[in-house]
C-alpha cells in the first residue's frame, strides 16, 4: 500500500433531494482527492435520482446505483451492496444528509497510515438542524469550546469504550468514524434483518474488532438533527421490536469477547432505557425488554406492582424512577 490509497465514500439515500447537494458538495471538497463515492439509491420517489445524475456527470469519481429489484429494501442494503461495489482500501460511511470537513478524509487517513490498518479513527463532531454553508464549515467554530475535552475519558480500547458509551448514554455518529477495508470485512457487514441502530450494532462489531481507537480533537463531522419524519423518531411497535433484536445482538457480540459481571450490568442499563420509553404503551416489547434483563442478571426482578414502586412511582412518576434505577447501576459499576 502505498501513501495515496483509494478512500471510497459509502451513501445510502433515500428522499434526500433537499439535502444531497450539501452532502455531495462536502465530498467534492475534500483536500484529499483520490477517492472514489459510491452512492446507491433505495429508489427514491422524489428528484434525488436527477440530482445524482448531475453530480455523476459533474465528477467521473461520483458513481451512482439503484438498488437491486432482488434485494430487500432498506439503508443497510444499499450500504452493504456500496461497499460491494467499492474498491478502495480504506472506508468512509457517509449518510446523504450530513456533511464531513474538507479535510477530514486526510487527516484521518494520515492517522490510520502512521498506525495499524486494524485502529479505528474516530473525528469530533457537532450537530446541525439547518442548511451548512459549505463554505463555512471548513472554518467551523460553532461549538469547538463544547467538545475540546469531549475525549478525555474516552478509552482507546474498542469494548472498554462500547462499555463507556453505553454506560454514559453517548452517541457517535457513523460517519464520526474512519476505517480500513480490511477491518470491515473481519467484522462483517450491516445487518440486514434491523431496521433501527443498525448503525450502532455495526459500530460496535467495528470497535471489537479493532486493534485501538484514535480521536481526532477538529470537529469534521456535522450531524442532521433528525426531523419527526425520520425513521430514528417513529415510535411503533416494530421499531422498539427492532430495537430490541439490535441490543440482543449486542449482546451476544460483546459477551463473546468478555462474559464479565459488568458488562452484563451495563447492557442491562440498554434494556432500562427502552422501558423507560416504551412502559405500559408497549407491553409486550417492555416485557421482551424484562426478559433480557433477567437473563443478563437473574437476580433482577421487575415487579411493577410491589408497593414500594407504586408508592416511589406515585411521588416521582414511572419514568423518574426507572432513570434513578440507571443511576444507581451506574453509580454500583462505579463502585464495582
Amino acid at each position: 500500500m502505498g501513501n495515496n490509497p483509494l478512500v471510497s465514500i459509502l451513501i445510502p439515500n433515500y428522499n434526500k433531494a433537499p439535502y444531497l447537494r450539501e452532502t455531495l458538495d462536502s465530498v467534492l471538497n475534500q483536500t484529499y482527492t483520490n477517492w472514489e463515492c459510491i452512492i446507491v439509491d433505495d429508489h427514491s420517489t422524489d428528484n434525488s435520482w436527477e440530482i445524482l445524475e448531475s453530480y455523476a456527470q459533474k465528477d467521473a469519481r461520483i458513481k451512482i446505483f439503484k438498488r437491486p429489484d432482488d434485494r430487500i429494501k432498506g439503508g443497510s442494503v444499499a450500504r452493504n451492496y456500496a461497499f460491494e461495489l467499492s474498491k478502495g482500501e480504506f472506508i468512509q460511511w457517509l449518510d446523504s444528509d450530513d456533511v464531513i470537513h474538507k479535510n477530514k478524509i486526510k487527516d484521518q487517513l494520515n492517522i490510520l497510515l502512521k498506525s495499524d490498518l486494524f485502529n479505528v479513527s474516530i473525528a469530533n463532531w457537532d450537530f446541525f438542524n439547518s442548511s451548512l454553508d459549505i463554505k463555512n464549515i471548513n472554518n467551523y467554530h460553532g461549538h469547538e469550546y463544547i467538545d475540546q475535552e469531549r475525549w478525555e475519558n474516552h478509552p482507546t480500547n474498542g469494548y472498554d469504550l462500547i462499555l463507556y458509551l453505553f454506560m454514559n448514554g453517548f452517541f457517535i455518529p457513523p460517519h464520526a468514524y474512519f476505517m480500513s477495508r480490511q477491518l470491515v470485512v473481519v467484522a462483517g457487514l450491516w445487518k440486514e434483518e434491523i431496521n433501527r441502530n443498525q448503525d450502532g450494532e455495526f459500530m460496535v462489531r467495528i470497535l471489537l474488532n479493532c486493534k485501538r481507537v484514535t480521536y481526532l480533537n477538529s470537529i469534521y463531522t456535522f450531524y442532521r438533527k433528525p426531523d419527526e419524519t425520520h425513521l430514528s423518531k417513529q415510535r411503533t411497535y416494530s421499531s422498539y421490536n427492532d430495537w430490541i433484536k439490535s441490543f440482543e445482538l449486542w449482546d451476544q457480540s460483546i459477551l463473546e469477547m468478555r462474559n464479565s459481571r459488568k458488562a452484563r450490568t451495563i447492557l442491562i442499563l440498554n434494556y432500562e432505557r427502552l422501558i423507560k420509553v416504551t412502559g405500559i404503551k408497549y407491553p409486550e416489547i417492555t416485557n421482551k425488554a424484562i426478559q433480557r434483563v433477567t437473563f443478563l442478571n437473574p437476580l433482577i426482578r421487575f415487579n411493577f406492582f410491589k408497593p414500594y414502586i407504586i408508592w416511589i412511582g406515585s411521588l416521582i412518576g414511572f419514568k423518574n424512577f426507572l432513570l434513578l434505577r440507571v443511576f444507581l447501576i451506574k453509580i454500583k459499576i462505579i463502585e464495582d
